[in-house]
């Protein structure tokens, strides 16, 4: 039997009371004990919080960065500036999707891809066939070294600026992102997320951080999605 992966919110799950199931080769909380159309209105009607944490992150350094991006993706990484982001898809060399994807760019010189649970080791072995041509090009997993919270909803807004210590939300609009801090750490924040609402942010940050900062919103009052 294969052992299913855990994020590093998974005895906050526990604690919340959360029945857990297989998604993707992780141990992900499907519903919560009040249920998931009550977590649904929360998400609509207040502030959603999902553990996002079983997504890929690959983290892409060097001069040659941006040019094996733009051969890998479909969407047009050079239209990326600092602070911006952008939904693309990984391809194959005859044009077919491989996995849908999103593309942050917090710095100047690094780039952040996150890509689906299921396809990751899938997607990072395609995307190593591709890098012979692009001898300065760094391409690191941190899956499990750097956890993703999505906060989603109304408030959300408001959660997360009772939490920021230094530094500003990203606005004005969806896909733009903030580097700020949250108790003590540094934390890569986007206006980015996959519920449909006009308002909502992915956070990024080492796992220690994240599990503070994900009490923290608990505290606030945002629904376990």
């Amino acid at each position: 039997m294969t052992t299913l992966l855990k994020t590093v919110f998974h005895h906050q799950h526990q604690d919340l009371g959360a029945k857990l199931v297989e998604f993707g080769g992780w141990e992900m909380p499907i519903q919560y004990p009040e249920g998931i159309i009550s977590e649904h209105m929360a998400t609509r009607e207040k502030a959603g919080i999902f553990d996002v944490s079983h997504m890929g992150r690959l983290f892409l350094r060097g001069r040659d960065a941006l040019p094996f991006l733009q051969h890998v993706l479909s969407n047009n990484a050079q239209a990326l500036g600092v602070g911006q982001s952008q939904y693309t898809l990984i391809q194959n060399a005859d044009g077919g999707a491989i996995d849908d994807a999103y593309l942050y760019r917090f710095k100047e010189d690094e780039y952040l891809l996150v890509v689906n649970a299921s396809n990751r080791e899938k997607d990072i072995a395609h995307l190593q066939q591709q890098t012979a041509p692009y001898p300065d090009l760094v391409m690191e997993d941190k899956t499990f070294d750097v956890a993703m919270i999505s906060l989603q909803g109304p408030l959300s807004k408001t959660l997360i600026e009772q939490i920021i210590e230094q530094g500003y939300l990203p606005e004005p609009a969806r896909n733009c992102l903030s580097i700020v801090t949250m108790v003590g750490s540094e934390v890569l924040l986007a206006r980015t997320g996959y519920t449909g609402e006009p308002l909502g942010f992915e956070l990024f940050a080492d796992n220690k951080s994240a599990r503070k900062i994900w009490d923290r919103l608990i505290a606030l009052k945002a629904a376990p999605v």
